[in-house]
């Protein structure tokens, strides 16, 4: 594999047409991260540092599955599929308690839009774009503050000056042109806008959700790919920063602008999410994770996900298909569900009990086979987390 080179690169290529007023300090250089074609790994090989976690079932913390899920303070903050309320719990999955102010009051919300964790100063920040409104909890679920909106928030990150609005969804849902068109909202502290950064590349933009489209660093900093974008950014206080892009050495094609402008996440269509995938195209919809030694890239399609770690310490990347790792194939299984979160350099996922009734009686001896033999899968949603070994580390 050939080694990836560090690229200084004018704003210009990245920000066509952007107003300069809205933009502060767009420079810097950016890593240029090689895609080979998928390599076969063992899943033994890859998987390292394993644990189990029994989320706590009782009365007050039922949850039928996680939608979404953060850790802050060595705590498990997790969204349920309902929208409606966000479970506590510690990392040993005792509960601590839960926000679930859903109703029409004046400090309740309709339905969560979004929920972020604001690692700085300990606070939980959540969304509701029915009702036009930021919720701020601090870290054991209290409310702090409701703040009221112009506009329908679609994922609220919170910024050391105030908030970002991430924006990735369809047209004419803003009456703010700055705002119709850039993927990146500069709210204050109160929730006003101020300014917006990353223009728009895709006009006929697809309707899906932004929600895990961008990964808050420990430090405040953010990481954002936007929707069918090979460019991921890194958002540092004022300063907006092409971070990594991909260089494609691989089988797979990748959308051209014209196509970008053309596509359509339907059924059936032309130009969709299920043909471009059968034409053989690796699709960016924004899955990026910053861990410890790596960074977690996750290409979905139709029917086939690939993921993408790129080693920070060895300059390379392996892209891998989750259907072809070598080794036991119930281990694959259930290790390469997409992270319900990441942490340091540990993934943690959430198998569905269907799938664990498959696969258990298939899995070598050791810590997962014993806890699935020990577990009651009609409580709580179980945890797993692991890290990984990139080859040669």
């Amino acid at each position: 594999m050939k080694k990836l080179s560090v690229i200084s690169i004018s704003i210009v290529l990245f920000f066509c047409g952007c107003n300069e007023k809205q933009i502060k300090n767009l420079t810097g250089a950016h890593t240029s991260i090689e895609i080979d074609n998928p390599v076969s790994l063992s899943i033994e090989d890859f998987v390292i540092d394993i644990d189990t976690i029994r989320l706590e079932t009782s009365d007050e913390s039922i949850i039928t599955s996680i939608l979404n899920m953060h850790i802050m303070n060595n705590r498990f903050y997790i969204l349920t599929n309902n929208f409606s309320s966000v479970y506590i719990f510690d990392f040993n999955g005792k509960f601590i308690s839960k926000i679930s102010d859903r109703g029409d009051g004046p400090n309740e919300y309709i339905r969560i839009t979004s929920f972020e964790v604001d690692k700085i100063n300990r606070n939980i920040i959540i969304s509701d774009n029915f009702s036009r409104r930021i919720f701020i909890y601090d870290q054991d679920g209290s409310q702090i503050e409701t703040i009221p909106l112009d506009f329908q928030p679609i994922v609220i990150l919170p910024h050391p000056n105030g908030f970002l609005n991430i924006y990735s969804g369809p047209r004419d849902i803003y009456n703010i042109p700055e705002m119709e068109n850039y993927n990146v909202h500069f709210l204050n502290s109160r929730g006003k806008f101020i300014s917006s950064a990353i223009e728009v590349t895709t006009p006929k933009r697809i309707d899906i959700g932004s929600a895990f489209m961008a990964d808050c660093l420990a430090n405040g900093d953010i990481l954002f790919q936007p929707v069918l974008s090979e460019i991921i950014y890194k958002i540092e206080g004022e300063n907006i920063i092409p971070l990594y892009s991909f260089s494609n050495l691989s089988r797979f094609k990748f959308l051209t602008l014209k196509e970008k402008m053309n596509f359509q996440y339907v059924f059936a269509k032309e130009n969709s999410l299920e043909e471009k995938e059968e034409q053989g195209y690796l699709l960016t919809w924004g899955g990026v994770r910053d861990l410890d030694s790596s960074v977690f890239f996750s290409f979905s399609g139709w029917k086939k996900r690939y993921y993408l770690y790129y080693s920070k310490s060895l300059n390379k990347a392996l892209l891998i298909d989750p259907e072809e790792m070598r080794g036991n194939k119930a281990l694959s299984d259930i290790y390469l569900n997409y992270p319900k979160a990441v942490d340091g350099n540990k993934f943690y996922i959430s198998p569905d009990p269907g799938l664990i009734d498959i696969v258990k009686n298939k899995l070598p001896e050791g810590i997962i086979k014993m806890f699935f033999e020990k577990t009651d899968f009609d409580s709580n949603p179980i945890l797993i987390s692991f890290s990984i070994k990139f080859p040669g580390e």
